[in-house]
């Protein structure tokens, strides 16, 4: 592979990043040597102040001041021995024997990118691929040999082409001599985190140093001092040096991304890129279902080809083309969702934006050198048993009851597509309703419809939902931007650029925008309930419509007395969460008592409503039984009841998601009901002339 050239961009990030290592550098030996002599200082006063007057007092004072400064020398140099260890629980290593073919080909690009083979292979079921290693400080002396982690979960989503350009990628990291600079601003970053979070076993040691004595307390209450003192010095450090080395780890991605494209070509990592979201998407969405069946006892042999089915309708629902048997995303079809018209340069992310990726790769255009558009799994000398294998260390830690049983992708498609249908509205909305709340309608007062059921539902009425979402969200990054609780610079608003000054003006152009577009749904809707309303009266189905779009009605306004409840308790219950003397505990616990009559009698009516308690399931209702039917008392004898409260806490928590569901389920209702109406009817001539 040819020696791939530095960019300017990517040369000025490094000179920064290494002005702040020195930076760093600096400041670190001016606090070690200010930590020596204060060490110095501790120890000789300690050791004057017992020859003075040897007495056991002096001597337990002494030995507290020294112990001063030896904590805070420790705290200076205690990131030596600290270890960064790479969680492999999740992780099978494979071994070239059995994968030989594997193997062939990770060293076929390790030559290309002139690498070194890694030292260990792993597999897992993410959709993932990384090089990773256990890192020190002494790492950034000594070579260090990198293991390649492989998602089967990212081998089923992609070509060979395509994960070819992943795993270059990965590689493209240490490719060439220039990405050095990196792994120092990076141990560097590490050090200075180690100083500042990573601390549990540090103050473990203060905590028993303290134990020992009263003395030893007080030294070390005046040793933490200190160790703020210098931890703040160090905060401004790291916000310099972090800032940086994410500045510099997005050139390094952008060189990384040239590297995997010198050797699978630019578009196989392009195409890949916008897959990601939905593979990952897919795998979440597999997980989730076989975490509802875990009471069951039931799991999959192997979790792939259901993965595999839900990336396959996801694609299907989006209206995604397909190659190779794998959906096509684009960036356009990525944010379909997305109408935000802001966007930042994120000086705190460690990648740059897909988009940006993209279109560095097309602007260098390179083409495929040996095309191989075969699913990665290929690879594998028996994928299927590979596959059994890590779907078996998958569920190896899930808490199941009793001996389980294989859920088998036969059964597994119709659950799937059962669940989706009870949570999903009709598919003829085209997504109008997914979110956005029925409007208040006054059904004596709608106008006359002429449009078509589809035309009600077109695209563009949809895009007019998600576009005044995404001026809500920017109106609120906005306010964020003017109280300077999100502090920038400059940031770009539909593709111009504009100072933070400028945000005021533009919360007032978006606000504006926000109560057109407001308007215009609100009309559309009437048109979309006109529209039903006459074909429900036409079949003669006006009170049931009516009816069931009442219920939803009367409940959505019923939640907000029920969410002040929920809240007023929520707040009553606040001063758990803190120290508090027992007298306030005592106080606030009769508030408590007062708030949650109100709530129990909220969770008595929903037991006694069998047509909301089928929301539940049977936990659920057994949690709020044992609630109102119980007298609880959260704090008896000094100490809290954690039983009580936590029962307590259960119940506020599924109340909340019981009221959602409930809403849900009467939204869905009405919705499903709209629906048949047009499903039922012949229709012999033009929908227009019927409704008229």
């Amino acid at each position: 592979m040819k020696n791939i050239s530095i960019s300017q961009n990517f040369k000025r990030s490094a000179q920064k990043a290494i002005l702040s290592i020195i930076f760093f550098v600096v400041t670190y030996i001016v606090l070690v040597v200010l930590a020596i002599g204060f060490t110095i200082a501790c120890g000789y006063g300690g050791i004057m102040l017992i020859a003075l007057k040897p007495s056991l007092l002096t001597l337990m004072l002494g030995l507290g001041a020294i112990s001063i400064g030896l904590l805070i020398l420790f705290f200076m140099v205690k990131f030596i021995f600290a270890k960064n260890t790479t969680d492999r629980s999740n992780l099978l290593e494979i071994k070239r024997e059995e994968e030989p073919k594997l193997f062939a080909f990770v060293e076929d690009i390790v030559n290309e990118t002139g690498t070194d083979f890694p030292k260990k292979i792993y597999i897992s079921s993410e959709v993932n691929a990384s090089v990773f290693y256990d890192s020190s400080f002494w790492s950034m002396f000594l070579p260090v040999k990198k293991n390649l982690h492989l998602g089967v979960g990212l081998m089923n989503t992609v070509t060979v082409d395509e994960f070819k350009g992943i795993v270059a990628h990965e590689f493209g990291h240490f490719s060439q001599r220039s990405m050095k600079v990196g792994s120092y601003v990076y141990n560097v970053n590490y050090i200075l985190h180690n100083m500042l979070y990573d601390n549990a076993s540090y103050d473990a040691i203060i905590g028993k140093w303290a134990n020992l004595s009263g003395y030893f307390s007080l030294a070390a209450v005046v040793g933490v001092k200190i160790i703020s003192g210098i931890q703040w010095v160090l905060k401004q450090v790291y916000e310099v040096v972090n800032l940086n080395y994410l500045a510099l780890s997005r050139e390094m991605e952008f060189h990384a991304d040239e590297v995997a494209a010198n050797v699978a070509g630019s578009q196989a990592l392009a195409t890949s890129l916008v897959r990601m979201d939905l593979a990952a998407h897919a795998y979440n969405n597999t997980l989730n279902f076989y975490s509802t069946l875990i009471k069951e006892n039931k799991k999959p042999d192997n979790i792939f080809p259901q993965m595999g089915f839900i990336l396959s309708y996801w694609g299907n629902e989006f209206k995604l083309p397909v190659a190779n048997g794998l959906p096509q995303p684009t960036l356009t079809s990525k944010t379909r969702f997305n109408k935000s018209k802001l966007s930042f340069d994120d000086q705190w992310s460690s990648h740059p934006s897909d988009k940006d990726r993209i279109k560095k790769l097309d602007e260098l255009n390179i083409p495929v050198k040996a095309a191989n558009t075969s699913i990665a799994t290929v690879l594998f000398a028996d994928a299927e048993k590979t596959e059994q294998r890590v779907t078996s260390r998958l569920f190896a830690e899930v808490p199941y009851t009793a001996a389980t049983t294989a859920h088998a992708i036969t059964e597994f498609k119709p659950d799937f597509l059962n669940k989706i249908q009870k949570n999903a509205f009709d598919k003829k909305y085209n997504n109008y309703f997914d979110d956005q709340s029925l409007s208040a309608v006054n059904f004596d007062d709608l106008p006359e419809i002429s449009a078509t059921e589809k035309e009600l539902f077109s695209q563009q009425a949809v895009d007019s939902i998600y576009y005044s979402i995404g001026l809500k969200n920017d109106i609120a990054t906005l306010n964020q931007i003017v109280n300077k609780e999100f502090k920038v610079n400059s940031f770009d608003y539909d593709e111009q650029r504009y100072k933070a000054s400028d945000a005021s003006e533009l919360i007032r152009n978006a606000e504006a925008k926000l109560e057109e577009v407001t308007l215009q749904i609100e009309q559309h809707n009437k048109q979309v309930f006109a529209y039903y309303y006459q074909v429900a009266k036409k079949a003669n189905q006006s009170v049931t419509y009516l009816e069931k779009y009442s219920k939803y009605a009367d409940f959505e306004k019923a939640i907000e007395k029920e969410i002040e409840i929920l809240t007023a308790l929520y707040n009553s219950t606040s001063f758990t969460r803190h120290t508090c003397s027992f007298e306030i505990i005592r106080a606030n616990m009769q508030k408590v008592h007062q708030c949650e009559e109100s709530f129990k009698a909220s969770l008595r009516r929903l037991l006694e409503n069998e047509a909301q308690t089928k929301t539940l399931d049977e936990e659920t209702k057994e949690i709020f039984t044992k609630y109102v039917t119980s007298e609880l008392v959260y704090f008896s004898n000094e100490t809290y009841n954690e039983e009580a409260l936590g029962l307590l806490f259960d119940s506020m928590s599924l109340y909340n998601n019981a009221l959602n569901d409930i809403l849900f389920m009467y939204k869905k209702e009405f919705l499903d009901f709209q629906a048949s109406l047009t499903e039922s009817k012949v229709v012999t001539t033009d929908e227009k002339q019927i409704l008229n």
